[in-house]
C-alpha cells in the first residue's frame, strides 16, 4: 500500500500539533516568554515566535530547538510527518495536552557510576596518572556534566 502525499490541511495540522507540544515543553521547562525560549534554544525570537504559531521554519531552526529543549534528535520531523508525541533524551514523552512523566532518576547513583567510568578512562589513556588525579578529574567532569544534564532538563534541577 502505498502512503499519499500530506494534504496542505494534514500540513497545517502537523505544524499545529508540533506547536502545542513545543508551547507545553516550554511551560515545562520554566521558560515564560518566547523570548526566553528563543535565547534557551539560539533562536531569534522571530524564528521562536513562528514555531509557537504554527508556521514552518528551517531544518537548522528546529535542531536547534531540538537541542535547546532536550528533543531527541528527528523529533520535529516526525510530528510534521504525523506524530502525536515527542521523546524527550531522557526517554520520556510529551504528549499532547498531557503530563510529561518523568522516571525517577537517582542524581548520586548516576553521579557515582560516571565517576567510576571517567577514573577507569583516565588510568587507561593518561599514562602514569595517579588514582588523586584521576578522581579528581572525574569529580570535576561529572559536576559538568550532572550541570549540562540539568539545564538540558534531563535530570531533574533539585533533589
Amino acid at each position: 500500500m502505498s502512503r499519499m502525499a500530506p494534504t496542505s490541511d494534514d500540513t497545517a495540522r502537523h505544524l499545529q500539533k508540533l506547536s502545542a507540544l513545543v508551547t507545553q515543553r516550554r511551560v515545562a521547562l520554566g521558560l515564560r516568554s518566547k523570548e526566553a525560549a528563543a535565547k534557551h534554544c539560539d533562536l531569534s525570537p522571530m524564528t521562536y515566535r513562528k514555531i509557537e504559531a504554527g508556521e514552518r521554519v528551517t531544518d537548522t531552526s528546529y535542531a536547534k530547538l531540538e537541542i535547546g529543549f532536550a528533543f531527541r534528535p528527528g523529533s520535529c520531523k516526525t510530528v510534521l510527518d504525523g506524530a502525536d508525541s515527542i521523546t524527550l533524551q531522557d526517554g520520556t514523552e510529551i504528549i499532547e495536552g498531557g503530563q510529561i512523566t518523568r522516571t525517577q532518576v537517582d542524581v548520586d547513583a548516576l553521579s557515582e557510576e560516571l565517576r567510576r567510568e571517567y577514573i577507569d578512562a583516565a588510568t587507561v589513556t593518561v599514562p602514569g596518572i595517579s588514582l588523586g588525579e584521576a578522581q579528581e578529574m572525574s569529580r570535576q567532569a561529572v559536576e559538568r556534566a550532572v550541570k549540562i544534564m540539568r539545564k538540558r532538563g534531563i535530570l531533574p534541577d533539585h533533589e
